[in-house]
């Protein structure tokens, strides 16, 4: 993982800051005044990439006064440019965003997040090969936990190297072969279970063959008597079909001589109807004189009221027009009234608007308002030194811990000096004269001194701080008490603003209304509205008095259709008598005769049916005894059928008994390749687990480490100090316990390391956690080529700070970006490329030079 481009906002001292750039940088020195936000970068990077840095919780990276911040990062993996976007909204209800994204060389870009922010995290580990822990153990050497690695566990310190050796992909191949070899033996004892169940099958072969013999003897008889009483079956096997047969034609006779029946019924009533309607059509023609007189006065009445009607429809016509004419004088009218009320309503507006003076009270808000702004501006000056005094606060705390762990252990090493009366030093084990242990007790005593008046100017700093940073805050919650108003006023301001230029534009408008209300008046008042309107209502007048419509004459009309109108109706039904009579007269007469003929054909059938009568009582003997016959028959095939099928399945359960047995063969030879890979994936297991590979793999990289740390302790020290890593220490009860100890020995001797200086503890850790991060950049596939060293030069004099620069530039070559931060000016010039953190204003800003 290689930095290129970082963009940050509202984070820690940071506001809107220019996008850092670290293409084409390999070694670089982070400086800046004490509190500016160097460490913040470095906060921001792992923020970026793992969502954690210094502090407990997101919101308190938010910049002070700030709602919401993000982080961007662009780095380079596998050659492969990727983008993590990363951001917070605070509050109570506050919520975070991650977006993860590939970059490609035409400038597209490729969403890789999953569903959840948890998921996405845990893909940007998997491709980073490293998670948070291992990287601040190993790669980022961070502010005060440079010992991170040496102070953990002996166990812990143990899984951060299995880590950093990608020794998890182990565990996951031993979980695969456990997974497969559960299946394996699983699968084995299916088989050993059916080959059980096979050998249960095969003791039952003579059985079954001797079930065969008596099957096929059973069958043979049983075709025998089938053949017998099928041929007895065939002696009457017609008698049904002609028992149906004459039943049909019964049937067929009965249906006839029904329909027969049916049909002289109908002509009956048929006549009956026809002799009525003759009666009726006779009576109608001796009235035929009255019904066409009647009906002749009918059509005259009839031409005289359709007349009369067209008159009346047009008439219709003209009143609906005169209507709409008079709706729209009326609404002429309206409009004017209407436009009338609302000028005098505008007029009276405008006069009260012209009335009132904005001015004074405009002035007077106006003031109100920059007096606020210059508070709120004083009030954002006040958040960004709050911030920075937080940073100063967390930085101090931090350097009270370490003083005070440092001086913990130089007051032991003090006490035991003083107690000891032996010849032998309790520190490192060498001989120790009298003179010797004086002179040693003094340094210590001096040490612990001077670390006491740090540790108490480094307490009045902290307290002085922290009655500055509540003072602040006082300060700044009041002046956010008076800010609070600055909205409300400025939204007055803009509303008398408009208010007042709404009382000029009333001026020019007041007159103007006051012109077309008068002329509104004279138009009412004279009708000289809607001209055209009354022009048009006067000449529909005339054609309305010219159209000489009667109401009295239609009335008459009218009154004529009533009487006369049932000869309409009596004329209708003379003319069908008079062309129907006759027709209806010869449909009796042949009615009649056709009844004749039914009567004739009806005998003829009834006799044809007490001869099928006799035909189907000896048909029924006949079928009774088929029904005996055919039972005798199904009884014997039921019989041959069972015979048939116990026969076969005799057969078929010893066709299956060969196919079992090899079927057992194919088995047999399947359990004995289980048992095969049974052996195989056991062995893996073995291989695969903590004592197998991964233990091989310790063991050959601790020497690796060792080298690559006694290599730059020696270079930091002229060769005065050693170190060595012990992977399994003696258990006081027998045998061997797996461990990861660290011994470290000067030239006094083996000892501690809780009893080495401050200066001497921070080149151990320097060491051992850069052999680590060139370990991390070589294995594991995560291929980390980036080391940042934040601090840890304080405690070094001038001698020991050139030596961690030289130890520095000779293992740049293991890294593609080597990022050392410092607030020693002295050290800057012994890095080619300076990255400048300065404090502003209005928040940290950044310069690479």
């Amino acid at each position: 993982m290689i930095p290129i481009r970082l963009e940050i906002k509202n984070f820690l001292p940071y506001r809107t800051l220019d996008p850092v750039r670290f293409e084409g940088i390999h070694l670089a020195c982070l400086t800046g005044p004490n509190g500016a936000g160097k460490s913040s970068l470095l906060d921001a990077i792992t923020w970026a990439l793992w969502g954690e840095a210094r502090a407990k919780r997101d919101d308190e990276l938010v910049h002070l006064g700030q709602g919401e911040m993000y982080v961007q990062l662009d780095f380079k993996h596998e050659d492969v440019i990727y983008r993590v976007f990363r951001q917070r909204t605070a509050g109570k209800k506050g919520e975070s965003r991650l977006n993860f994204l590939i970059l490609h060389e035409d400038g597209k870009k490729t969403l890789q997040n999953e569903p959840g922010i948890r998921q996405t995290q845990e893909k940007i580990n998997r491709m980073l090969r490293l998670d948070y822990k291992t990287f601040v153990h190993s790669a980022f050497l961070q502010q005060g936990k440079a010992d991170a690695f040496t102070t953990c566990t002996p166990a812990e310190r143990k899984k951060i190297l299995s880590d950093i050796l990608g020794l998890e992909q182990w565990a996951d191949y031993e979980e695969i072969v456990k997974e497969r070899l559960k299946t394996i033996t699983a699968q084995i004892g299916v088989v050993e279970e059916r080959l059980r169940e096979i050998d249960i099958e095969l003791v039952r072969r003579p059985m079954l063959e001797r079930d065969r013999a008596d099957a096929a003897q059973t069958h043979v008889d049983a075709q025998a008597a089938l053949a017998v009483a099928e041929a007895r079956l065939k002696e009457v096997e017609s008698a049904p079909t002609e028992l149906r047969a004459a039943s049909s034609s019964k049937s067929d006779r009965e249906r006839r001589l029904r329909e027969y029946q049916r049909e002289r019924e109908e002509l009956l009533e048929k006549i009956e109807r026809q002799q009525k309607q003759i009666g009726e059509y006779e009576e109608i023609i001796s009235m035929r004189d009255e019904i066409e007189g009647g009906y002749a006065s009918l059509q005259t009445a009839r031409e005289t009221n359709e007349f009369l009607s067209d008159k009346l429809r047009e008439l219709r016509t003209l009143d609906e027009e005169r209507h709409d004419l008079l709706r729209q004088l009326d609404s002429a009218r309206t409009r004017l009234e209407s436009e009338a009320d609302s000028l005098r309503k505008s007029i009276a507006e405008l006069t009260q608007t012209t009335t009132t003076d904005y001015g004074a009270e405009l002035e007077s808000i106006q003031l109100e308002v920059a007096a606020l702004q210059e508070k709120q501006a004083q009030r954002d000056l006040l958040a960004e030194q709050i911030n920075t005094n937080r940073e100063d606060h967390a930085r101090l705390k931090t350097l009270r811990e370490t003083l005070t762990t440092e001086g913990k252990a130089q007051r032991e090493r003090l006490e035991t000096l003083a107690k000891t009366d032996a010849a032998t030093c309790p520190l490192c084990g060498q001989a120790l004269t009298e003179e010797h242990r004086l002179k040693m007790v003094a340094e210590l005593e001096a040490e612990v001194i001077s670390k006491r008046e740090i540790y108490r100017q480094n307490q009045d700093s902290i307290s002085d701080l922290t009655t500055r940073l509540n003072d602040d805050k006082i300060r700044l919650e009041a002046m956010e008490g008076e800010i609070r108003q600055l909205s409300p006023l400025m939204e007055r301001a803009g509303t008398l603003q408009a208010q007042a230029e709404a009382a000029r534009k009333a001026e020019m408008r007041l007159a103007e209304d006051h012109d077309r209300l008068q002329q509104v008046e004279v138009d009412l008042l004279s009708n000289s509205f809607a001209l055209d309107v009354r022009e048009s209502l006067a000449v529909l007048e005339g054609r309305r008095d010219a159209l000489g419509y009667d109401e009295t004459t239609h009335d008459d009309a009218r009154q004529q259709l009533e009487t006369f109108n049932r000869y309409d109706q009596l004329q209708t039904r003379l003319t069908i008598a008079l062309e129907s009579l006759a027709t209806l007269q010869e449909s009796v007469t042949g009615a009649q005769a056709r009844v004749e003929r039914l009567q004739h054909i009806s005998a003829e059938v009834e006799a044809e049916m007490t001869a099928l009568d006799e035909e189907i009582a000896r048909l029924t003997l006949l079928t009774q005894e088929y029904v005996t016959r055919d039972a005798e028959v199904r009884t014997e095939r039921t019989r041959e059928r069972s015979a048939w099928e116990k026969l076969m399945n005799a057969q078929q359960s010893l066709k299956a008994l060969d196919a079992q047995a090899a079927r057992k063969i194919e088995l047999e030879q399947r359990r004995e390749k289980g048992r095969y890979d049974e052996a195989l994936y056991n062995e893996l297991k073995r291989a695969f687990g903590k004592n197998g590979i991964p233990a091989m793999m310790i063991e050959t990289a601790i020497p690796e480490l060792e080298a690559t740390a006694n290599d730059l302790l020696a270079r930091m020290t002229d060769g005065r100090m050693h170190l060595k890593l012990n992977t399994q220490r003696e258990k006081v009860t027998g045998g061997v316990a797996e461990t990861l100890d660290i011994e470290i020995a000067d030239e006094l001797g083996t000892r501690s390391y809780e009893l080495y200086s401050g200066g001497e503890a921070f080149r151990i850790n320097f060491a051992i956690r850069v052999a680590l991060s060139q370990m991390l950049a070589r294995r594991a596939g995560a291929q980390l080529r980036t080391l940042f060293i934040d601090e840890g030069f304080g405690t070094q004099d001038e001698e020991g700070r050139n030596k961690l620069v030289e130890a520095i530039t000779a293992i740049q070559e293991d890294f593609d970006l080597i990022l050392v931060i410092t607030h020693i000016d002295d050290l800057r010039d012994s890095f080619p490329v300076h990255i400048m953190v300065d404090k502003t204003g209005s928040g940290s800003r950044v310069v690479v030079r």
